[in-house]
């Protein structure tokens, strides 16, 4: 049955204090940048919205729309908690891709966020993406040196 539904995702942003949106933590530039990446990488876009099956349009904080699945994967942000979840229509066979992608963006994310905690300890970092043969999945490896 095609419907749009919800996953949840380790990643929390945090809250915004008082005063402030949830849109000016630095999570949610690295939740974008996350997102951009994995659209570069797989030759797609971000967008606002994802459809279901019937083409029915969803708004999404930010969405993955790829050649592959061009239903798109969003992801909306709690304003209350900061948590992050993933919506997609996976119905007609798209499983697998869907997940994919959304497994994508989560390790985007966490390698930036990463990435940025060492850069704010002021140490270099290095970033390596390794393919493992046996499974084609795909490793990133941060490096931080003083």
């Amino acid at each position: 049955m095609s419907q749009i539904a919800s996953y949840d995702t380790e990643i929390c942003l945090g809250q915004a204090e008082p005063g402030r949106s949830i849109e000016e933590l630095p999570g949610w530039e690295i939740l974008r940048q996350a997102v951009q990446a994995v659209a570069e990488e797989k030759g797609g876009r971000v967008t606002d919205q994802v459809t279901d099956y019937f083409g029915r349009r969803y708004d999404v904080d930010f969405g993955l729309v790829t050649p592959e699945f061009p239903r798109g994967v969003g992801l909306k942000v709690s304003r209350a908690t900061g948590e992050v979840r993933l919506m997609y229509d996976a119905y007609g066979g798209y499983e697998g891709v869907a997940r994919s992608l959304a497994e994508a963006i989560q390790q985007t994310y966490s390698a930036l966020a990463v990435a940025r905690a060492l850069q704010e300890l002021n140490y270099q970092v290095e970033a390596e993406e390794l393919i493992d043969e046996d499974t084609g999945g795909k490793l990133v490896v941060v490096r931080g040196t003083m």
